[in-house]
């Protein structure tokens, strides 16, 4: 589960052929995705977070809801237990066109992303009977695709060599591929080099990866980090983290087809995610003994996104099968 540590220099007997590619080095908090396929949990680089980490590590439970239901999802895709890798970063974005998102800090400062949380995945990797296997980039890009995941921006794919020329002072583009404008003097952290195809572990050893900082980061203090992230009282979501844990935890897909069958086979996924949500809280009410009005006002905000993505998956590969086209 715990992701190698990158070094900044390869070490000798390194084959140099392949295909490789270069990532965008993200700077943010270190956070994974571990599902297969039934429940997901996070990661952080110690280990998994209990409920009450979650509800600390940088407000993570206002995206879980999505990322735990896109993990799994992932992970029934692949039909193998998945770890998706990715960093934890924005909260704050500091353009006079850019109102900040209340209640969001940044995660890390110096590299300014977006004025809310995002999660962006850079690695993936399933469990074999065998070991670990790496996934490749096309593989784990497809994948991500499939969950509505996004991933770490790609500098370029080729000849390692040729690679490890690229700039190492370039701006950061993910804000510009979330439609934020662009902030004068928004320097990536560096680049990440890695091969491009899949990598058992078991059959080659440890994979190759080499990391490429910016300078500046070592000496500059813009790059020192963020505050401790204090909860609100109540939460993030305005509820425990408990709660939300466990009603993510009842977000399946046994939940969206038995919605569907109530609802009938023309419902589109807007009408689907918010029967699946209502269901929920109903099941919920039930299992707790009772949830306030205001309680269950604020998980189906925080659950519709997730719903609505596991209500598009289910409309969309229902149509794909009826249609011949099953996954592969």
């Amino acid at each position: 589960m715990f992701y190698p540590k990158i070094p900044q220099r390869f070490g000798d007997g390194l084959p140099a052929g392949g295909s490789w590619v270069a990532e965008e080095k993200v700077h943010g908090a270190h956070l994974a995705l571990v599902s297969d396929g039934r429940t997901a949990q996070a990661a952080g680089r110690r280990g998994l977070l209990d409920e009450d980490r979650l509800e600390s590590f940088f407000g993570l439970t206002r995206l879980w809801p999505v990322l735990a239901t896109a993990a799994a999802a992932a992970a029934r895709t692949a039909e193998q237990k998945v770890i998706l890798y990715g960093e934890l970063a924005g909260g704050s974005y500091p353009h006079p066109q850019v109102p900040p998102v209340e209640g969001v800090d940044p995660v890390q400062t110096g590299v300014w992303y977006s004025p809310d949380l995002v999660w962006l995945a850079f690695d993936g990797a399933v469990r074999t009977s065998s070991g670990l296997r790496w996934m490749g980039y096309a593989e784990l890009t497809e994948l991500l695709a499939e969950v509505g995941l996004d991933r770490v921006p790609l500098l370029g794919q080729g000849r390692r060599q040729q690679l490890g020329e690229l700039p190492v002072d370039f701006p950061t583009s993910v804000p510009g591929r979330l439609g934020l404008p662009e902030l004068p003097g928004n320097q990536a952290e560096g680049y990440v080099l890695k091969p491009a195809t899949s990598w058992d572990t078991s059959e080659r050893g440890p994979r190759p990866v080499l990391k490429v900082k910016h300078p500046g980061f070592a000496e500059d203090s813009r790059y020192d980090g963020a505050r401790p992230f204090v909860p609100p009282p109540g939460g993030v979501t305005g509820v425990p983290a408990w709660v939300l844990t466990a009603a993510v935890e009842r977000l399946t897909p046994p939940r969206v087809d038995a919605a569907r069958s109530k609802l009938g086979p023309a419902v589109d996924a807007a009408g689907l995610a918010a029967e699946v949500v209502a269901d929920l809280l109903t099941d919920l009410d039930d299992d707790l003994g009772g949830l306030s009005e205001l309680h269950r006002q604020r998980l189906a905000a925080a659950l519709a996104p997730a719903a609505g993505m596991l209500a598009a998956l289910h409309i969309g590969g229902t149509s794909r099968t009826s249609l011949g086209q099953t996954r592969t």
